[in-house]
């Protein structure tokens, strides 16, 4: 599991986006966008992102923006009230433009209500703009998961606790 480059955001640049639940329609889509979103070995199979959406504890948000879908996230709540980041994607042209923010807040308000406390999720080590994202966000460095991923790179997992 892994999430993806959401790049900062700057106020002048935010835009709300429609936020909706995933619908089966939307599959190609969101697989097509995580393709864009992350390199070949790290972007998820089309099997393995059916499998998250699929899962029975998880959820998919889904943004739209200007009659597209610009961005979406996976999340799933776990046993001992946690919830898991499984990927956040944003478009390309989409990016700094608050969406991934929006995305974010939405998936832990969800948690949240689960009711989950905290939430975790995994970067790769060299992803600034993620780490830089999501410390914005309140997440820290729990570990260096060694090796995670394809190529023998480094992840990081992060936590957040949800109040």
């Amino acid at each position: 599991m892994r999430v993806g480059t959401p790049k900062p955001e700057s106020k002048a640049q935010r835009s709300r986006a429609l936020l909706r639940e995933y619908r089966a329609e939307d599959f190609e889509t969101l697989w097509r966008i995580d393709q864009e979103c992350f390199p070949t070995g790290i972007a998820y199979p089309r099997e393995e992102l059916a499998h998250y959406l699929g899962q029975k504890n998880a959820f998919a948000l889904v943004a739209e923006q200007d009659g597209g879908i610009a961005g979406f996230v996976v999340a799933e709540v776990l046993r001992r009230g946690a919830g898991h980041i499984i990927t956040l994607d944003v478009r390309q042209a989409a990016r700094r433009a608050g969406l991934g923010s929006q995305l974010m807040l939405a998936a832990e308000e969800r948690l949240r209500a689960a009711p989950c406390h905290m939430v975790f999720l995994e970067t790769a080590v060299d992803n600034l703009a993620a780490l830089t994202f999501y410390k914005r966000h309140g997440y820290s460095v729990l570990r260096t998961l060694p090796r995670y991923y394809p190529g023998g790179l480094d992840g990081l997992r992060m936590e957040k606790r949800l109040a």
